[in-house]
């Protein structure tokens, strides 16, 4: 299954994004072919990511 396939179920959901720099936190706003584009919770600034940096996409409850 394509990359882009797998993450589209969290489009709009709050995820946090393990990538090879660290974590993000955020809400998911696009998936494109090889980058998806998060909002950030913490200072709500747009975060694009290269899927060749991206090791795990989980939702995440904004809360905790």
């Amino acid at each position: 299954m394509a990359f882009r396939d797998q993450v589209r179920r969290f489009e709009g959901k709050n995820v946090k994004v393990e990538t090879v720099n660290g974590n993000f936190f955020g809400k998911l706003i696009e998936v494109k072919s090889s980058t998806i584009i998060l909002r950030e919770h913490d200072n709500d600034r747009r975060t694009i990511i290269r899927d060749s940096k991206i090791i795990a996409v989980t939702e995440h409850d904004h809360d905790c």
